[in-house]
């Protein structure tokens, strides 16, 4: 006679699917990042990630003068070693059978969510790599003026429709609705089509809201500090040597089953000139 047991409510391959159509829907600069998966299936436990050099100035021609070719080349960039990230629970068969709720389909959320937050943890800390460009602004509040300032730090290649969005704190939301250059969500218009985790937009470029960026508490009663994010489109990178898996094991005297998830990846700058860090304190 056939059996169902609690150990035939989990199928790793669905569940990996599940995890990681959730591990997608937290991520915040990961949604920012360009992402690769090349490495996937390949040996080695780090990769460089290469950048285009610069090509020189344009030059003035003599009418019947060839023109001197010039060699487009890369830069093999600096080295990430490839992290390994993950998580296990233990149910018990009781506690599925006695929860209110489903202990399962939490589970399910949380590891996409803790595994999203691990990976937008290590993007804040490529963007923000020695080298970084900064505004310290750490006397005022996230405002429009600061915002100005790191506009200027772009020089001549700045243009909104070139940047993916800047991130900011949840703490720093209330003082960004208060600006009156601050577009929320809402107001963009009919038909406006905005990006999953944008709350609105100010000078033309997305806000989103991450509490993954980098906090600095304050010292005798001084207000915390928070690095918001202005990323240019390109400037972050995310590799994927392999994707959240799903793993099960079942004890069956202890009349458990074990879930683990773990993924393996690598997050680097590739454009030192993409990001600008916005250092502000929070509300006195």
């Amino acid at each position: 006679m056939a059996k169902t047991t609690s150990a035939q409510m989990i199928v790793p391959d669905v569940w990996a699917d599940m995890v990681q159509a959730k591990f997608k829907g937290a991520l915040v600069l990961g949604t920012l990042a360009t992402t690769d998966t090349t490495l996937e299936g390949r040996p080695g436990d780090s990769v460089n990630f290469p950048k285009w050099t610069a090509l020189t100035d344009a030059e003035e021609l003599d009418e019947g003068t060839p023109m001197t070719t010039e060699q487009l080349g890369t830069d093999p960039g600096d080295k990430a070693v490839i992290k390994e990230a993950g998580k296990a629970v233990e149910i018990t068969d009781k506690a599925r059978l006695v929860a209110f709720g489903d202990p399962y389909a939490e589970t399910q959320r949380q590891l996409g969510v803790l595994i999203a937050r691990k990976i937008d943890r290590d993007l804040t800390a490529a963007a923000e790599a020695p080298g970084a460009i900064t505004v310290d602004a750490s006397g005022s509040e996230l405002s429009w003026p600061v915002f100005v300032e790191g506009i200027a730090r772009f020089g001549d290649e700045w243009d909104p429709d070139n940047m993916g969005g800047v991130v900011i704190h949840s703490s720093q939301r209330a003082s960004l609705l208060n600006d009156p250059n601050f577009i929320s969500a809402d107001k963009l218009g009919t038909g406006a089509v905005i990006p999953r985790g944008v709350i609105g937009q100010i000078g033309g470029v997305n806000i989103l809201v991450s509490d993954r960026v980098t906090t600095t508490p304050g010292e005798d009663g001084d207000p915390t500090t928070y690095n918001a994010l202005m990323v240019r489109r390109g400037s972050l990178g995310l590799l994927y040597k392999r994707r959240p898996i799903v793993e099960t094991d079942r004890d069956i005297l202890a009349r458990t089953t074990v879930v683990t998830t773990n993924v393996h990846y690598a997050a680097h700058r590739l454009d030192d000139e993409g990001i600008v860090v916005l250092r502000t304190r929070g509300a006195a």
